[in-house]
C-alpha cells in the first residue's frame, strides 16, 4: 500500500482520512500541520508534527494538501516543490464522475458530488458534498465549490475561485481569478477578479484584498 502524507489537520483532513479509509489505496503515515510545535505519534502510530522543517516529507510516495483555504493550499503546494503527479485525487465512492470528464491531480471530490460529461477539474480543487458540476464546465487550479453548489454548463472558474454553499452559477458565466461568490447566491453574469459577489442575482459586495500567492 502506498504511503501518504496529509498536509493540514483540520476539518478537511478529517474528511480526507475517511475517504482514504473507504478507498483503501493509501496508508497515512504522517499528518503535518504547523499548529503543532513538537512531533509525536498518535494512538494509531501516525507521525504528527509541524510542516515547517519536517524530515517526514521524504518518507512518502504521495502527498495530499487537506486545507480548505484556496490561497493557503496554493502556498503550501508551491513550498513543497513536489511533482503534481505525486498528489493523488481523493474521491468519495458515492460521487458520480463522467468517464469523459478530465480530472487533474490533488483534487478532493466529496460525497454525492456529480461531475458531468466533458467537465474539466484541473489541480488542487475542492468539490464539496452534493455539488453538481455541469457539462463542459472548467475549474482551474485551487478552485473550490462549497456544499450544494450548482455549476451549470460551460461555466469557467479561473484560478482560486471560491463558490459558497448552495450557490448557483448560470450557463457560460466566467468567474475570474480569486473571486468569491456568497452562499445562496445566483450568478447571472461574469464576475471580476478579486471581488466578492452576493445575492440573487449576485451583485458586487466589495473588492477583496488581492491574493498574494507565490509565483
Amino acid at each position: 500500500m502506498k504511503k501518504l502524507i496529509l498536509i493540514g489537520d483540520g476539518s478537511v483532513a478529517k474528511m480526507a482520512k475517511e475517504i482514504v479509509l473507504l478507498t483503501g489505496t493509501y496508508e497515512i503515515v504522517a499528518i503535518l500541520d504547523d499548529k503543532y510545535t513538537t512531533s509525536f505519534q498518535d494512538e494509531n502510530g501516525v507521525f504528527m508534527g509541524p510542516l515547517t522543517g519536517s524530515t517526514a516529507l521524504s518518507q512518502a510516495d504521495a502527498y495530499f494538501i487537506a486545507v480548505g483555504d484556496n490561497e493557503k493550499r496554493h502556498e503550501i503546494f508551491t513550498i513543497l516543490q513536489k511533482p503534481v503527479e505525486q498528489f493523488p485525487n481523493l474521491i468519495h465512492p458515492t460521487s458520480i464522475i463522467s468517464p469523459n470528464a478530465q480530472i487533474g491531480y490533488g483534487n478532493f471530490i466529496m460525497a454525492g458530488a456529480i461531475i458531468n460529461v466533458d467537465a474539466t477539474i484541473r489541480h488542487q480543487c475542492i468539490i464539496n458534498s452534493g455539488c453538481i458540476i455541469g457539462h463542459d464546465a472548467v475549474l482551474e487550479n485551487f478552485s473550490q465549490t462549497s456544499p450544494g453548489t450548482v455549476i451549470t454548463g460551460y461555466v469557467y472558474l479561473q484560478t482560486g475561485v471560491n463558490i459558497g454553499a448552495n450557490a448557483t452559477v448560470l450557463p457560460s458565466i466566467r468567474l475570474n481569478e480569486w473571486s468569491v461568490v456568497g452562499a445562496g447566491s445566483t450568478v447571472t453574469r461574469d464576475v471580476k477578479a478579486d471581488t466578492i459577489v452576493v445575492g440573487t442575482p449576485a451583485k458586487l459586495l466589495k473588492k477583496r484584498e488581492k491574493a498574494v500567492v507565490p509565483a
